[in-house]
């Protein structure tokens, strides 16, 4: 509906034309080009479980040992953790017996959210681990927990190392966190040991998850056909089901278990895979993150970035003349000023009340930009343009999990399975779903599989609690 709308002004647009139409080509992946990307992770998946072949690739393949899966029968209350991005959740979940001899459980859910600051992103692991004992005692006497031992699923959002389910060897912090120490150390000693300091919890971590991991077991709560774990927020990564037999770093026990793989996929196109869909403003987010060279798969989706690619585009096109007369504010020239719930919003007006531009001038009015019309309708086109290839180049992501799990299940034609997504992006933003959705439908439609999609609302905070149950 954007798209038809913009570029019916967009074909009248006479000098400014010539430019966006480079720019559009330049920011599209073919369905050619996407069904290659699919290959590829497909690929690299593979070898990412085989230990001999584990080095050909840099997503990582994380055996999660979260190998039994809600089924209704779970009861009693437990506590989910989520330590994601800015924030920290604390979640009780109680579950009781259906109501009207239904199969699901009746769930009851309490939850609180923690804003971790900068001085603790910036801190030392003893700092991050003593704030989230300290809220997790402030949650249990607002709630009347206190003295109970309720049994605590921890969904910690940054890559570690397990060889059990409540055994996490930190690899690498992420996103916006840059702590001086705690990797190679296990997550849920030092959450152990911050509880014992706190002095008022009584509390045992039974399990511990990423987010991806989480958000598919909450998606299984829903719906029991959920395979698939998906996060599209500030970060992205994916998990899945896989077969334990194909999974070379678990003993496998028995030909039908299956187990919960973390992807790590923010780090597929690390390899180079995609350096030929790499434009010269992904190369200078790239440049001016943290972690330059990393986490190119996620640079190009996730929320994290989504905002800065446009403000890079947008000061491009100011600078040739094509956009805000040729100048560019003090404001929109400073990094991340542009943020990616902008390009939602933008996109939200687009679509809602087409002619209107209320939200645009506004948004371009708080970064120090008056905008004529024109500007107007070519600021829409760009966050058009960088939101559609985000969600393309994940529905390729998602096509290749589905083919992997395809390959499991030879005997079933067009399988139908469920992913369950999370995160600001595909919940917030307006077309990102529907976008992801048809894509994913066209590249997986030559290979007899099909995937359904559900909101897995704060998925990985009770995901942790029912990996808990």
């Amino acid at each position: 509906v954007v798209v038809i709308g913009i570029c019916s002004i967009f074909i009248k647009m006479g000098s400014y034309q010539p430019y966006l139409q480079s720019l559009k080509e330049l920011l599209h992946v073919t369905d050619a080009q996407l069904t290659t990307v699919s290959d590829r992770m497909l690929q690299d998946m593979t070898y990412g479980l085989q230990l001999s072949r584990k080095s050909k690739t840099q997503m990582e393949m994380l055996p999660s040992f979260v190998d039994s899966l809600p089924d209704g029968s779970e009861r009693g209350a437990f506590i989910g953790l989520d330590l994601g991005g800015t924030n920290l959740r604390v979640l009780l979940l109680t579950l009781s017996d259906p109501v009207d001899n239904g199969s699901k459980p009746v769930a009851d859910i309490k939850s609180e959210s923690f804003k971790v600051t900068k001085d603790l992103l910036e801190g030392t692991s003893a700092q991050l681990f003593d704030f989230i004992a300290e809220k997790m005692a402030s949650f249990a006497h607002k709630n009347g927990l206190v003295g109970k031992k309720l049994p605590v699923g921890f969904t910690f959002s940054f890559p570690f190392d397990q060889d059990r389910i409540n055994h996490a060897i930190l690899k690498a912090w992420t996103k916006a966190y840059h702590i001086k120490d705690g990797v190679g150390d296990d997550v849920v000693q030092m959450l152990h040991d911050a509880i014992a300091r706190q002095g008022d919890l009584n509390c045992e971590v039974v399990a511990v998850c990423n987010d991806t991991v989480g958000t598919l077991v909450s998606g299984v709560a829903e719906d029991q056909n959920c395979q698939i774990g998906l996060i599209v927020g500030t970060g992205t990564n994916a998990a899945y089901l896989e077969k334990v037999s194909n999974i070379e770093s678990v003993e496998s026990q028995g030909a039908d278990r299956w187990m919960c793989v973390d992807m790590e996929w923010e780090y597929f196109a690390d390899t180079g895979c995609l350096d030929q869909f790499l434009t010269e403003f992904d190369k200078q987010v790239d440049a001016s993150s943290p972690m330059p060279g990393q986490f190119i798969f996620e640079k190009m989706i996730s929320g994290m970035y989504m905002g800065e690619i446009v403000r890079s585009i947008l000061c491009k096109l100011a600078k040739v003349d094509n956009l805000f007369a040729g100048n560019i504010s003090e404001t929109l020239a400073t990094t991340d000023a542009f943020l990616s719930r902008y390009v939602s919003d933008i996109t939200e007006e687009a679509i809602a009340e087409h002619g209107k531009t209320e939200v645009v001038t506004k948004i371009l009015s708080s970064v120090g930009v008056t905008p004529s019309s024109e500007d107007v309708v070519i600021v829409q086109l760009v966050c058009e343009f960088v939101s559609t290839r985000a969600a393309h180049l994940c529905a390729a992501g998602v096509s290749a999990i589905a083919r992997k799990i395809k390959a499991n299940h030879p005997d079933e034609n067009d399988l139908v399975i469920t992913a369950g997504v999370d995160g600001s992006v595909y919940a917030g933003h307006p077309t990102f779903d529907t976008m992801l959705e048809d894509k994913t439908a066209q590249l997986c439609s030559a290979h007899g599989v099909k995937v359904q999609f559900i909101h897995a609302k704060d998925g990985s905070g009770k995901g942790a609690a029912l990996i808990a149950a």
